[in-house]
């Protein structure tokens, strides 16, 4: 006999807001009742925590803050996480991907989300982080906390994803109504655990397995995504046109992905040449020796309509998104369905240098012990 778990899939997959900004998105998610997938958050706030009835929950930290929250500190957020290390190990149970999503910025996404990386890879999770960044007018303290958040969690899980709230300012329409924007955010984060989940539980001809993805995105560090949609005679060009168009993407230079998942979704009526053309253009964003994953379902909803999901991990740069946003020279256009290269110029990925530091505690964490540190 053939114990099933979860799904027909026996894949365990669990998404877990941190704090009050990773935990409103999950939040999001879970209304999706994506197959297979379990939502969950955890934060020190109780007040945040009522926020989510629907879903399972985790207060953290009642000691180190009485349930107030971290109160903007990434100390405070850390060790809550460190006193209640137990309760995190026992809600986390068996998982095979764990997906964490929290704001860096602030106390307890910033300070938490690194402890339960963690626990989540020690509990044989492939741990994948989505973190969003501040806006520019949340000030240069809250950015640089953000920045060495990223440092610190860079080393505790899989693969993360940074995803600038700046980026929303470049949103079409003006003004930018404030609740899409964050809509936005929520549905982007949404669509790149889709594109994950879709080929690991949809039956599909050619579908993944557990192992595929694991042995993809295992150790696989920083990564990007991007999602297009198509329909009629153009779907394919107009798919892979929104692609290189997606926000996350535009003007952030990403090419030489080590590993690539690629997820293409489409109706009955979806053809062999419009796979083998989505997954050629595609190919412009990998290394010359890049790995790639495909995974291609088809269900009657879609006909007429051409879905992508492109995840690139692995990626020449691992710096916090300023850094990220600073590269140039991928100019990507769809015309018909050809890909065009644009032209890199010297000098195009020079970032500024960023000198690791082999210290225990974060930086973030010494300079609240120690008092703010003057910047030249």
């Amino acid at each position: 006999m053939i114990e099933m778990v979860g799904d027909a899939s026996g894949i365990r997959l669990k998404v877990v807001g941190v704090g009050n900004a990773g935990g409103m998105i999950v939040k999001r998610v879970s209304r999706e009742r994506l197959p297979g997938v379990q939502c969950s958050v955890i934060n020190t706030a109780l007040k945040d925590l009522g926020n989510c009835p629907e879903i399972r929950a985790l207060q953290i930290g009642t000691s180190v803050t009485r349930g107030q929250g971290a109160g903007q500190d990434p100390q405070v957020g850390r060790s809550a996480a460190m006193e209640d290390r137990a309760k995190v190990i026992d809600f986390l149970g068996q998982s095979d991907i764990v997906f964490l999503v929290a704001g860096f910025g602030k106390g307890t996404g910033t300070g938490a989300t690194p402890v339960i990386a963690e626990i989540a890879r020690e509990v044989g999770a492939l741990t994948v982080a989505l973190v969003t960044t501040p806006f520019d007018h949340e000030g240069a303290r809250r950015r640089e906390t953000a920045e060495e958040g990223l440092r610190e969690i860079k080393g505790k899980v899989d693969m993360f994803i940074p995803l600038p709230n700046q980026k929303l300012c470049q949103m079409g329409g003006s003004p930018v109504p404030l609740e899409a924007a964050y809509a936005f955010m929520d549905e982007a984060i949404l669509s790149a655990v889709r594109g994950v989940v879709d080929v690991l539980v949809r039956a599909g001809r050619n579908c993944l397995d557990f192992a595929d993805v694991r042995s993809l995105f295992k150790g696989a560090g920083q990564a990007a995504f991007a999602v297009g949609t198509g329909k009629g005679d153009n779907r394919v060009a107009d798919a892979l046109k929104a692609l290189s168009e997606y926000l996350f993407m535009r003007d952030a230079g990403i090419t030489g992905a080590r590993s690539m998942l690629v997820t293409l979704a489409g109706g009955w009526d979806l053809g062999l040449d419009e796979v083998t053309r989505a997954v050629e253009a595609v190919a412009a964003y990998g290394g010359p020796d890049a790995r790639m994953a495909q995974g291609v379902y088809q269900e009657e909803a879609l006909n007429g309509e051409f879905r992508a999901m492109v995840l690139l991990a692995g990626l020449a740069s691992e710096e916090p998104p300023a850094e990220l946003e600073a590269l140039r020279g991928i100019s990507a256009v769809v015309r018909g369905t050809a890909w065009v290269r644009g032209n890199r110029q010297p000098g195009d990925l020079e970032l500024p240098g960023v000198v690791p530091q082999d210290h225990n505690v974060p930086a973030y964490i010494r300079r609240t012990r120690n008092g703010p540190t003057s910047r030249s």
